[in-house]
């Protein structure tokens, strides 16, 4: 979301799957809005 606080996480392939470790809650903010968007 544009606004709030997001989990940001950290994945590790293990063999053919991923592994999920959260690391904390953060507030994130586009440099681009544009940006976001194309993605």
């Amino acid at each position: 979301p544009e606004e709030g606080e997001q989990v940001l996480a950290k994945l590790t392939k293990v063999g053919s799957r991923f592994e999920r470790e959260d690391i904390g809650m953060v507030r994130l903010q586009p440099i681009l809005r544009s940006v976001a968007a194309v993605i």
